[in-house]
């Protein structure tokens, strides 16, 4: 009975993740008054299908789990209170958000949840730590933009941070994975990179958000080769082609100068010459890439397994708790995708693709709709970042590119990467709440086009 029901359990995740996507596009086509339908209602049916998600894949989980009893009833129900806490919690703290990135959000979480769990329970029961520990800390986050508006002028203490942090991982940081990219202090260990990526952000956006000229370009550019020079130096490879993508977006979003990227991505093809001449993990990496089966015992054992993972769940997956992910070298970090899609099936990993494109597509809508340029340039990157980071991680893992080592941004484990993730969906939703209501917009757009219509009725008398 109990493999019948992992057998049926299959068809129904891969449903509920398109009866999801469906109805994410539903929502953004009344957006634009291509369809008519009540939104509300729509919003409350993914809240739904996350709650049924949970259920059934928490009712699989705590079967098969050895662990003790009490563990798994914290876990299973833990998690489901908290993410309920944080999709009731979000739009009445920060209001008039956006209520389907919320959905997108705490589904992706829930599915970085169940996975982590059958994967190892104790990451499991410390990533939970980490969201609620994230939860916590961004539900502060309107009050200091509410209380600190000027965010723009501080600038060179971003710069600072940013450079600070990665002088003291250089110095002080430990080496784990290949790259010199962690901080232990005690038992507690931490990836600076990951919140210079805030700083660098807010940053970029503090330059940019004043008017551009070719002097004004010197200093960030040059601060940008230093940070992303201390990344390549740290080996963490992966975070300095994601710094180096925001630093080549932020000037197109400001501009819309073409020009200025094409420039930059031929410096980009030149940088990535020579760091494969200059270090030997990055050439064991394209090698990897190039032709795992050759060295299959060594430097192309992760990728081949990730491969063999994947094409063994085919279109539907073998089922929750039935996949042999747990073979992948570092699957809970950077190949947790494979198991996603093992388990879950192609055909549900595909949809997660989906969500996470729809995020970014609702998070420049949100900026698009922002009048102040800092906060629009600043959610701009923050869509570029989760947007370019889940590329990173999925294309490597399907060998499509080669593997950068970051993580899948809400899923894989990690505390540093959670809770900025955290932070920047929160700063994209103080952004969302700054943007004027339909009905805010249908009352100014009267008053006026009718004061236009009466100054042009005086200058023609």
């Amino acid at each position: 009975m109990y493999e019948i029901f992992i057998l049926i359990s299959k068809y129904i995740f891969i449903f509920i993740m398109m009866l999801f996507i469906i109805s994410g596009f539903l929502i953004s086509m009344s957006e634009n008054n291509i369809v008519i339908l009540k939104r509300s209602k729509y919003i409350f049916a993914q809240r739904i299908l996350i709650f049924v998600f949970h259920i059934i894949a928490g009712m699989i989980l705590f079967s098969f789990s050895e662990s003790p009893l009490s563990q798994r009833l914290l876990f299973v129900f833990g998690s489901l209170l908290l993410l309920s806490c944080i999709n009731l919690a979000y739009p009445i703290i920060f209001n008039r958000s956006c209520e389907f990135l919320w959905n997108c959000m705490t589904f992706i979480l829930d599915i970085g949840l169940i996975i982590l769990f059958r994967l190892n329970y104790d990451l499991a029961l410390k990533q939970l730590l980490w969201i609620l520990i994230s939860f916590i800390v961004t539900l502060f986050i309107p009050y200091i933009f509410k209380y600190m508006p000027r965010l723009d002028k501080l600038k060179y203490l971003y710069l600072a941070l940013s450079v600070a942090s990665l002088f003291l991982t250089l110095i002080f940081g430990i080496t784990e994975g290949g790259s010199k990219n962690w901080i232990e202090i005690g038992t507690f260990t931490f990836q600076p990179s990951e919140m210079v990526k805030l700083f660098f952000i807010f940053y970029l956006s503090s330059e940019f958000s004043e008017k551009l000229t070719v002097k004004g370009l010197i200093l960030p550019a040059v601060m940008s080769c230093i940070v992303i020079l201390c990344l390549v130096f740290q080996k963490d490879l992966g975070s300095a082609l994601i710094f180096f993508m925001i630093f080549m977006s932020m000037p197109y979003i400001s501009t819309g100068n073409a020009f200025l990227v094409s420039g930059g991505f031929l410096l980009f093809s030149a940088a990535c010459t020579l760091a494969y001449k200059l270090f030997s993990h990055v050439r064991v990496r394209v090698e990897s890439w190039l032709d795992p089966w050759s060295d299959i015992d060594a430097g192309g054992y992760q990728i081949a397994q990730s491969l063999f993972a994947i094409g063994t769940g085919g279109f539907f997956g073998s089922g929750l708790t039935r996949g042999m992910e747990t073979s992948i070298p570092v699957v809970e970090r950077d190949f947790i995708f494979s198991a996603i899609c093992e388990e879950f099936g192609v055909i549900f990993a595909i949809g997660l693709v989906i969500l996470i494109l729809l995020m970014f597509s609702r998070s420049i809508r949100i900026c698009l709709q922002c009048k102040n340029k800092f906060l629009c340039l600043l959610g701009s990157s923050i869509a570029v970042i989760i947007c370019f980071q889940s590329f990173l991680i999925i294309g490597g893992v399907i060998k499509l590119i080669p593997l950068t080592g970051v993580t899948l941004p809400f899923i894989s484990y990690g505390g540093s990467s959670m809770l900025a993730s955290f932070i920047m969906i929160a700063i994209l939703q103080w952004t969302a709440s700054l943007v004027p209501s339909k009905k805010t917009r249908k009352k100014q757009v009267p008053k006026n086009s009718a004061s236009n219509t009466l100054s042009e009725r005086r200058s023609t008398h």
